[in-house]
């Protein structure tokens, strides 16, 4: 009779243990990191080695939030490829609800790679960049050489997730020279 209790106890112990310990779902790790162009330029020289894409965008930019589930799915293909993704919002840095809701819309998007916010006037981000507007692409060959500029300034001429996806791939397939 004293044995069934200190066992049906036991066995809820190890019941319990096992449902907290083993099967809590993962939680995603999405930053917001502010940046100016010089720390900028520094990041992006200390990733050479790998195919770097950049992808300029902001939460007022429509075209910018359509694309971006795409640059997401780049990631998740080519992460353990050699490929960094990066994500470099330009909303307005004084614009805190602006701020916020780059913040969320990486969340939402699951978007767990290094996202940095430019803390800088926007006029002169887009200048030091040589972007006229966005969305905008950069892709950086493994010895951090810039080799495709995707980008929104021709009307006519609008670059899509195909044309990213073949920079990236012609950039993965080249033998690494350094």
């Amino acid at each position: 009779m004293g044995g069934a209790y200190p066992r049906a106890r036991l066995a809820g112990f190890f019941a319990l243990l096992l449902h907290s310990c083993s099967f809590k779902p993962q939680t995603l790790v999405v930053g917001l990191q502010p940046v100016h162009f010089d720390q900028w330029k520094r990041e992006l020289a200390s990733l050479k080695g790998n195919v770097v894409v950049v992808d300029v965008w902001a939460t007022w930019c429509i075209p910018c939030r359509e694309r971006f589930p795409h640059i997401v799915d780049l990631n998740h293909r080519y992460q353990n490829r050699g490929v960094i993704v990066v994500s470099m919002c330009v909303d307005d840095r004084e614009d805190k609800r602006a701020v916020e809701a780059a913040r969320q819309f990486l969340l939402d998007q699951h978007a767990a790679f290094r996202n940095y916010f430019m803390d800088e006037n926007i006029l002169d981000v887009f200048e030091k960049m040589g972007v006229q507007g966005i969305p905008a692409v950069f892709i950086y060959d493994r010895v951090g050489r810039q080799r495709y500029f995707l980008n929104a300034d021709d009307p006519n001429h609008q670059f899509t997730t195909k044309d990213v996806d073949d920079a990236v791939a012609a950039l993965v397939s080249e033998p690494a020279k350094m």
